[in-house]
């Protein structure tokens, strides 16, 4: 297991936040986002070591390690994990369990429950306790999902036990409270994600098409998102810009480094980790990662019936 992969089952296990691990570390919130997405794929070690820290990673007694693990243990007392980063937040057990972090420089945190009782008429997502507002989808917004919909159904009827979801449909892909997203359309594969009307957890394969205000949030915010929670493919659609762009992990190179890295320094960078990326046109077609490549989306007729039906908005 790589250190990247260490620090990330921690931080499930004590159901943090990317903006919680900033709060307590004192890190911008953006590295965070992008070392526990595999992002940048050779953090600084003094990073590495502010999130050890705060996850209470100890690699050098390894045997306290499952003292360490368990939060009910001694090690984690009520505002324990303070010392971490004194400057930047506080932490507590509560009495269900789980680990409730309040930063003093955050105004408000949201959680599930906030974000159920907004007005119907509003369209948000809820991403690490913060609200961002969703525009309405536009008719060719709407066309291109409709038109992958179609493409992306008769290529699961070909992979049995796997489905294909539009938006809205709530995603709690942190299984925590404090992230609620609704993908464009998402392809899973394991259906006991699909409970109580919701899915729990990451999918396997996440569509965003660009909407006006959403480019910057789609490629960075929603990407690290998306990557660290474990989607194995995230397609990002850029009409305007006439571009898709697809990231996606590749499990033959994952083992490929991991065997390389054996044997060599804890701290090296978990480049295994970090997602491939690849650009396509509006007109070509792109191979289905997680199918690998067996399934093709052809992008050309939906470019075809965009033209055809000239300027819809």
């Amino acid at each position: 297991m790589t250190i990247l992969e260490e620090l990330r089952k921690r931080k499930k296990e004590l159901k943090l936040t990317n903006q919680d691990l900033a709060d307590l570390s004192g890190l911008p919130l953006g590295t965070v986002q992008k070392v526990m997405a595999g992002v940048t794929q050779s953090p600084r070690y003094d990073t590495i070591k502010a999130l050890e820290k705060v996850l209470r990673l100890n690699r050098k007694n390894q045997k306290d390690r499952s003292e360490q693990m368990d939060p009910k243990s001694s090690y984690f007392q009520a505002g324990s994990v303070k010392e971490a980063g004194p400057a930047y937040g506080s932490a507590a057990y509560e009495s269900d369990g789980i680990l409730r972090v309040r930063s003093g420089n955050r105004e408000e945190w949201h959680t599930y429950q906030d974000y159920i009782a907004l007005p119907e008429d509003r369209r948000v997502e809820l991403i690490d306790g913060k609200f961002y507002d969703m525009a309405s989808p536009n008719s060719t917004h709407q066309i291109i999902i409709g038109q992958l919909h179609l493409q992306f159904t008769e290529c699961v009827r070909n992979h049995p036990g796997c489905m294909v979801l539009l938006s809205p449909m709530d995603v709690m892909l942190d299984e925590d409270e404090y992230t609620v997203v609704q993908p464009d359309l998402m392809v899973f594969c394991n259906m006991k994600r699909l409970r109580k009307g919701r899915v729990f957890g990451a999918p396997d394969l996440v569509v965003e098409v660009v909407s006006p205000g959403s480019a910057s949030r789609d490629h960075v915010l929603k990407m690290a998102k998306y990557m660290g929670a474990g989607v194995r493919e995230y397609w990002i659609i850029d009409r305007k810009k006439g571009k898709v762009v697809v990231y996606y992990k590749d499990p033959e190179k994952k083992e490929e480094d991991a065997s390389m890295q054996e044997g060599s320094n804890p701290y090296a960078p978990p480049k295994d980790d970090a997602p491939e990326i690849a650009i396509y046109g509006m007109e070509d077609e792109i191979p289905v990662m997680i199918s690998e490549g067996k399934c093709r989306i052809q992008m050309a007729p939906i470019t075809e019936l965009l033209e055809s039906l000239g300027d819809i908005g």
